[in-house]
């Protein structure tokens, strides 16, 4: 009798067991499949379209300014007595003279704008600027160029100690036409062009900049052009001014 109970037992366990599963299976949602259509599988592989991205937007660089001229000196020889008279720097003033040279520089006395007549040491001493510009060595390039070197550097010194605070400029000195580079002896852009690479030298790019006009004023020959000069030397005083404007610029690089 205790037998039979424990196997009536099993059975209704086991039934009560299938009607629960069923009743849970029951209870899922099928998906509803329209008559006569075929059941479709997801594309699991599909990739998704990228969706365009805006560009992001790009400012312009500002231009730079050309630097002011109101605290410039400017030293050197005719070519910088010709930036005097034609470039229109009216607010620089200018240490300058037709035949000036290295070796020269510091023994002569000129008449400076608003200054007086003074030596470039004297000038220095009693007026301070911010930017000085020196071009000299066409008048002494048949010199030896070591001796001019050394001239430089001591006329370098000089502005530093006088003028601790100004951005100095070396310019290289101007290139010559071909005509009389190819006939001159002395006055040769191949001499011009050592003496300048020696010049380059004193520029650290911190104090002592070195820029070269010669980039705007050259042929492809890399001489004076021709139709920018009459005597092959110096240029036509309406090219002055592009010079000037080119200094400004070229020193805003700079400072």
């Amino acid at each position: 009798m205790k037998k039979s109970n424990a196997i009536t037992l099993a059975i209704l366990l086991i039934f009560t067991a299938g009607v629960l599963i069923f009743t849970s299976r029951s209870g899922e949602a099928e998906p509803y499949i329209k008559p006569g259509a075929q059941p479709t599988t997801p594309d699991i592989t599909a990739t998704p379209t990228p969706q365009p991205t805006k560009p992001a937007e790009t400012k312009p660089l500002p231009s730079l300014q050309p630097a002011s001229m109101k605290d410039a000196l400017f030293i050197g020889d005719s070519r910088t007595v010709g930036i005097r008279e034609y470039a229109g720097l009216d607010d620089a003033d200018f240490f300058c003279s037709v035949g000036m040279n290295i070796f020269d520089v510091t023994n002569e006395r000129l008449s400076v704008q608003s200054v007086g007549n003074v030596t470039l040491s004297e000038l220095l001493s009693n007026k301070m600027y911010s930017k000085i510009y020196i071009m000299l060595g066409i008048n002494e390039i048949g010199y030896n160029h070591q001796s001019i070197v050394e001239k430089y550097g001591k006329v370098l010194e000089l502005i530093k100690s006088k003028q601790p605070d100004a951005s100095i400029f070396v310019e290289a000195n101007l290139h010559v036409a071909k005509s009389r580079s190819d006939s001159d002896k002395v006055v040769n852009n191949p001499s011009i062009n050592d003496l300048n690479s020696k010049l380059a030298a004193f520029a650290d790019n911190k104090k002592v900049f070195y820029i070269d006009a010669n980039t705007i004023f050259d042929d492809e020959g890399g001489n004076l052009s021709a139709d920018l000069t009459s005597d092959n030397t110096h240029l036509y005083a309406k090219y002055y001014a592009e010079w000037g404007d080119w200094i400004c610029k070229e020193t805003a690089k700079y400072i």
